[in-house]
């Protein structure tokens, strides 16, 4: 059952009148969490100094957190501290923290602190990516104040941070109806749909009805963003303007003014095309506009998967090009009034926006505020290489490397842009010695940082540096050891599943059986870690020439075969043997053939020659299927019936393991340096 947004603004109020020092409202995304605080700000602003923070999407979460924070704490008396005129991206992150924790302190007991969107540490794994940890700093920050009251509101909110608000979400975009007094959802033509439908999944359902489509046949667990956002673009499929139009308007993270829904192209939209995007936008008290960030972020996360509900012919670098200007714009406006806030806001949004298009061009021609925002456009530019042709990829990893290194200018000690320069020049292949430097220099500066480590150890091993890789290996358990590095299954799956992947390409087996014997009893049961042991088991029995089942068939199903009968062979099976083709002369084809014992380690190998003039005639087969290395099996029926069957090519192949890692980038890409060692 839903509930009102007056009736959640009202139950939230008592709390805080009662006291309540700190508040929880946990819902999933769409629910009506940010109306409530808006709401709720709104009514509480003549009795209470408030300070409300929309932690947004993107890498700059946390820099935008922080700069709310300074901004309505203390205006541009702590703005000049946490965002300095002069070189601000010098400032360190931990200074800036501690000025608005300083400012926090200095609060009196009306503070009330609205947090929409806090970050805590995820159960995966250790918070070891940059921008992560910039976020839970600042929750733990906000976290750390004792005055006033704290509202925090996400779709998680980790037990014993703050009592629960004990009402209800979704929230109802329309009064109670029927004496049940049930919030129902008006859609065109009066009709009701169920009740407790978030109100994001209400405007999307009013878009598709304002197009044709009958809601009322949408089973209910269809009634979700991510089901619904596809069958919108879908029934925009006839008016790409209309597409444009929701992905420019889906591509800003804060409300806009009516003139940049005319600059997106809404105006020039068709009557019918109007009525479908019109739902979708919502208007605040203030006039503003803006996409529920919901909705907006799973239109995005649409683009990301390449959904063809969502395709255009431009790419989506010109919906942020135009968010972009906008924001540039109103910079403008702002800096030349003297704002200094609202200016400091603006040009983090055109950084963000820029940042997403990955325009290296106009973002490292300018100045930026924190190293942070040189290492989300490292990571955009390199995260762009990945979807890139190859002859794009070269010049987005080489922007990627010299945005790193304009963080490094600001902050020698960032260690994840010197490890991100190691990790672009290392999938180019290129300038081995730097790779090398980089990759130690991110390692000694964060050893708890299993990533710094893993990827170094895996550039030793492709690089054929194999003695320094073993020494590598062995400091990374050291630190990680001491730091408690090694505390989850994720970070096992990052360091060891890599880097014995990565050996297991390079044929080093004992040391890749190392790696894997070193990995918990309680964790082998994953997936990527059988399949590892799986290609192992592979690759040794191939080494030692005792290879007879195709790497796809997993280790405990081998003889449970025979494999290659088919499903309308209704003979009873008498007798059946895998093997391999190691070898063709004149006489026939030569094959390694298994006996299986009564136990599943006696297994007897020998070698059979078949000859030519009998494969067809006898075991039913043609000369032509049988390439050396090709996976076989012998089958002889009860009726004396006898097949040679042959495995298909893919089946033979050792990456085609299911669950294997991914490798961080192909060893074929880098040559050993002239000066490898191997030990």
């Amino acid at each position: 059952m839903a509930v009102l947004l007056e009736e959640a603004i009202q139950q939230l109020r008592e709390r805080i009148e009662a006291g309540a020092p700190r508040i929880a409202i946990q819902a999933p995304p769409g629910f009506g969490k940010t109306a409530v605080l808006r709401g709720l700000a709104a009514a509480l602003a003549g009795s209470r100094r408030v300070v409300r923070i929309e932690v947004p999407d993107g890498d700059d979460a946390a820099l935008v957190a922080l700069v709310e924070a300074a901004a309505q704490l203390d205006g541009a008396t702590l703005m000049d501290r946490v965002v300095p005129r002069h070189e601000p991206a010098r400032v360190a992150w931990a200074d800036r923290i501690a000025s608005v924790r300083e400012a926090l302190s200095r609060a009196g007991n009306d503070l009330l602190l609205l947090l929409d969107g806090p970050r805590f540490p995820t159960a995966l794994g250790p918070e070891s990516e940059l921008f992560t940890r910039r976020a839970v700093e600042v929750t733990e920050t906000f976290l750390g104040t004792r005055a006033g009251t704290l509202v925090l509101a996400g779709p998680r909110i980790p037990e014993g941070i703050a009592e629960d608000a004990s009402f209800r979400l979704p929230l109802a975009r329309d009064p109670p109806l029927g004496e049940a007094g049930d919030a129902t959802v008006r859609l065109s033509g009066g009709r009701r749909r169920q009740p407790a439908v978030p109100p994001v999944v209400q405007q999307v359902l009013e878009a598709l009805a304002a197009g044709g489509i009958d809601v009322e046949r949408i089973p209910a667990r269809e009634l979700r963003l991510d089901r619904l956002v596809p069958r919108l673009g879908d029934l925009l499929s006839d008016d790409p303007g209309g597409r444009r139009v929701v992905l420019r308007l889906a591509a800003l993270r804060v409300p806009f003014a009516d003139r940049l829904l005319e600059r997106a192209g809404f105006m020039a939209l068709s009557d019918r095309t109007r009525t479908i995007v019109e739902p979708l936008i919502e208007v605040l008290d203030d006039g503003s506009k803006v996409v529920p960030d919901a909705l907006a972020r799973e239109i995005r996360s649409s683009l990301l998967t390449d959904s063809s509900a969502w395709a255009l012919d431009e790419p989506q670098g010109d919906a942020h090009h135009l968010a972009a200007a906008y924001h540039r714009e109103r910079f403008q406006a702002a800096r030349d009034r003297g704002d200094v806030v609202t200016a400091v806001r603006e040009d983090m949004e055109e950084i963000h926006q820029l940042t997403e298009a990955g325009d290296a061009a106009a973002l490292l021609s300018r100045s930026l505020q924190f190293v942070e925002q040189y290492d989300a456009l490292g990571k955009s530019l390199s995260q762009k290489a990945l979807r890139a042709p190859r002859e794009q990829e070269e010049k987005l990893r080489r922007d990627a490397v010299r945005a790193y290194e304009r963080a490094i200018e600001h902050d020698e000690r960032d260690a994840y842009a010197h490890h991100y320069i190691a990790y672009n020049l290392d999938i180019l292949g290129t300038e081995p010695e730097r790779v090398e430097r980089e990759y130690t220099e991110a390692r000694d500066i964060d050893p708890a940082h299993p990533w710094y480590h893993g990827r170094y150890v895996c550039f030793l091993i492709t690089t054929a540096w194999m003695s320094d890789a073993r020494a590598a290996w062995d400091r990374a358990l050291d630190d990680l050891a001491a730091t408690g590095g090694l505390s989850t299954p994720a970070v096992y799956e990052e360091l060891h599943g890599q880097v014995a992947r990565h050996l297991l390409a390079q044929s080093e087996l004992d040391f890749a059986e190392g790696v894997l014997d070193d990995v918990p009893d309680a964790i082998r049961a994953a997936p990527w870690w059988r399949a590892l042991r799986q290609l192992l088991v592979c690759l040794e029995e191939d080494r030692d020439e005792r290879l007879v089942f195709p790497p796809t068939v997993a280790l405990e199903d081998r003889w449970k075969g025979p494999h290659l009968t088919e499903e309308q062979d209704s003979l009873e099976v008498k007798s059946w043997q895998p093997g391999r083709v190691i070898g063709r002369d004149a006489r026939g084809v030569v094959l390694r053939i298994a006996q299986h014992l009564a136990e599943p380690s006696e297994v007897t190998l020998s070698t059979v020659i078949v000859e030519l003039r009998a494969l067809s005639a006898e075991w039913h087969a043609q000369p032509a299927w049988f390439g050396v290395g090709t996976f076989v099996e012998r089958i002889e029926f009860m009726n004396g019936t006898k097949v040679l069957r042959t495995w298909p090519r893919g089946a033979s192949s050792f990456d085609a393991v299911s669950y294997l890692p991914r490798l961080l980038s192909p060893p074929a890409h880098r040559a050993p340096h002239p000066s490898a060692r191997r030990s």
